[in-house]
């Protein structure tokens, strides 16, 4: 099948098939390893994404064609007319140059773009859009969460990465149909492993969370460690992504608080680095996220056997857990409720080592990444198939 991908994409997962440096884009490292297994499947995949260029940039490598049109740099502009040279940009690119099918992925200008290109649409949503906006509170992202409502409306086909996504499409965004469950996945053997968990009373904690803010709660955990640190006088926290650099937003919060004991202020790292350090140095991950559709990182520290603390009302986190049978679920709004949780799983390894396994066996069972892409292509010929 020749499948059309659109979406934010990192472009450096797929470096060794262009054999070129391509341009930088709008990008997420998931959807690139998404267009690898097609490519691995033996489909054909052309790449519509925006990104950093001037005029719109082409390259072809066999079965993988790369289209990258200009988007422009500032927030302000682009929300001023709700993407329209971006969308107008990717919709005549998939004119131009056409697939059967266009997967797009997440509910704003990629889906519109790939909506009004005359191709068949199957929108994926990656978040709740609306749910999103409540928690975030901005309004830059109520303005453009809102393009979700004509987006879900307009796509031919719509599919989301977990029940609790499907759910919000249907009630909240009044989506018309089906809504297509497909959740994100990893390859296990492509991650390293964790030690089985041993006592210390040194634990490691670690957070992984991209955007300092109301609705990653960044602040919570390190309200909860500073509790749990009473415990446990030699722990660390770790904490990962943007937002969590040394003399970031998240430190300067800290240190106005007194909460920089024992934490690392890491930032972003690059993945791998990021899988080394999981699976060397950390004992439980918290991931305090307020909403999750199918996150990432919660598979990705399973398949490694890093134990998880995640919220119990957190959107996908308890179906992504299995509801508590493989990962600890807590009231994360409440830093002593996850500190609590810290202590326990600190002191308890038998309990690490149970959700450590629970966790890896959830993760073949429910998240493979060759299954997900295999689930994408029956999706696309039900879609298509004619009458």
């Amino acid at each position: 099948m020749h499948i059309g991908f659109t979406g934010p994409i990192s472009l450096a997962p797929l470096r060794d098939r262009l054999a070129c440096e391509p341009p930088a884009t709008y990008a997420f490292p998931y959807t690139a390893l998404l267009v690898r297994t097609w490519l691995d499947q033996g489909h054909r995949v052309t790449v519509y994404a925006l990104g950093a260029v001037e005029e719109t940039w082409v390259h072809e490598a066999g079965p993988l064609t790369v289209i990258v049109v200009p988007a422009r740099a500032r927030a302000r502009h682009y929300l001023r007319d709700f993407f329209r040279a971006e969308r107008d940009a990717l919709s005549a690119a998939m004119r131009a140059r056409p697939a059967e099918v266009i997967s797009a992925h997440w509910t704003y200008e990629f889906a519109l773009a790939a909506a009004a290109c005359g191709l068949p649409a199957f929108v994926t949503a990656h978040d709740a859009p609306l749910r999103c906006a409540w928690e975030d509170r901005r309004v830059f992202r109520w303005l453009r969460n809102s393009l979700a409502v004509p987006a879900v409306h307009r796509a031919d086909a719509l599919g989301g990465v977990s029940p609790y996504t499907a759910r919000h499409l249907q009630r909240v965004l009044r989506a018309r149909g089906p809504v297509r469950v497909i959740p994100n996945g990893v390859r296990p053997a492509d991650l390293p492993s964790a030690p089985p968990p041993a006592e210390t009373d040194r634990p490691v904690f670690a957070t992984v969370l991209n955007g300092w803010g109301s609705l990653k709660n960044g602040q919570a955990a390190l309200r909860a460690f500073g509790l749990a640190r009473d415990q446990f006088k030699g722990a660390r926290l770790l904490m990962f992504g943007e937002g969590f650099a040394a003399g970031g937003p998240a430190a300067t919060w800290a240190a106005a608080r007194r909460l920089t004991a024992g934490v690392d202020f890491v930032g972003p790292v690059d993945h791998q680095e990021l899988f080394e350090r999981l699976a060397a140095e950390v004992t439980v991950l918290v991931h305090p996220s307020k909403l999750e559709a199918c996150p990432m990182v919660l598979l990705e520290a399973m398949a490694i056997g890093v134990p998880i603390i995640g919220g119990r009302r957190s959107g996908a986190v308890p179906w992504v857990l299995a509801e508590g049978e493989a990962g600890l679920l807590v009231d994360v709004r409440s830093p002593t409720a996850v500190a609590a949780a810290m202590v326990r799983m600190g002191h308890d390894p038998d309990l690490r080592a149970r959700l450590a396994a629970a966790g890896r066996s959830r993760v073949r069972c429910h998240f493979d990444l060759d299954e997900a892409a295999a689930s994408y292509v029956r999706w696309f010929e039900t879609g298509i198939r004619p009458d």
